[in-house]
């Protein structure tokens, strides 16, 4: 046992991410395969089993938290940090409508077609939105942002740990796609998928990191760019058209935020590293830890 600690000390990321991936993959790939050739019904329970799979990055995130010595009462503190500055709030719940606007703009220019009937009634956002924050992505948060970030900074520009990240998620969602589209469809669809993984990553790593590591903020952003798509006004959201203003949209937001907050560290002052977000001891890399501003 005193080996498996060091061996997942000396590498937290690696551990995480494989731990990540053998929860929900183990969960997932079973379950759904099981609906796919009829032997169980897509049905509440089979629904219930589903969503604790997605619990994957979190339960890692703790499970590797522990066993590395770190805090578990800090780490998921994270998810408590309310008390930033109100533009943050503001950024949080506006950047997926931006994106969205901003998408349908393009969309439109492309040939797209407005159609009111895209668009779901307003009185079923909000009840999309809360099941997302909550378990429809929100809660994949501590783990992506809440442990693998903190330390993927300590070596590495919040460019690249976002990138890293925003590629294992996107493949950490495989399952979904390989059963429904099977493994050459899934491929095919991969690069278009993850460079949305990937633009949700960016913005959330800035978010994170502006907060003084508020995975609270990141939640509510995550749960915004699912829930918003329920508002985008414009025929064909998936179609090859729809998918290249999706693109362009991406492409944009991000280009801007890093334009104006660079590509190092995505922020205005310092940013929380492992010790901070409770992944590991203080000790480990001294008591002298930055300070991080959430104005």
């Amino acid at each position: 046992m005193r080996s498996i600690r060091k061996q997942i000390g000396d590498h937290p990321v690696l551990a995480f991410f494989v731990g990540a991936y053998a929860i929900t993959w183990g969960i997932w790939f079973p379950v759904l395969s099981a609906i796919d050739r009829g032997l169980i019904a897509y049905n509440t329970p089979a629904l219930v089993v589903l969503v604790a799979g997605s619990f994957g990055p979190p339960l890692s995130a703790a499970i590797v938290t522990y066993l590395t010595g770190g805090s578990l009462k800090r780490w998921f503190s994270q998810v408590l940090r309310w008390r930033v500055a109100p533009r943050w709030w503001l950024a949080a719940f506006g950047l997926p409508l931006i994106l969205y606007t901003l998408m349908a703009a393009v969309h439109l220019l492309l040939g797209g077609k407005l159609n009111s009937n895209e668009v779901n009634p307003l009185a079923s956002i909000p009840l999309a939105y809360l099941n997302i924050f909550f378990w429809g992505g929100g809660n994949e948060e501590l783990g992506w942002r809440g442990f693998a970030l903190p330390y993927l900074q300590e070596r590495y520009s919040a460019l690249a740990s976002s990138l890293v990240i925003g590629v294992v998620w996107a493949v950490w969602h495989a399952p979904s796609g390989i059963i429904e589209r099977g493994v050459t469809g899934w491929a095919v669809d991969l690069p278009i998928y993850a460079v949305i993984v990937v633009g949700i990553s960016i913005v959330a790593t800035l978010l994170y990191n502006n907060t003084g590591g508020s995975v609270l903020i990141t939640m509510v952003f995550h749960a915004g760019v699912n829930a918003a798509q329920g508002l985008y006004p414009v025929e064909g959201m998936f179609t090859p058209t729809g998918e290249l203003a999706r693109f362009v949209a991406w492409a944009v937001l991000v280009g801007v935020l890093l334009a104006v907050f660079g590509w190092r560290s995505l922020a205005r002052g310092d940013v929380a590293g492992a010790a901070q977000a409770g992944a590991r001891h203080r000790s480990d890399r001294g008591e002298s830890g930055h300070s991080h501003p959430t104005d």
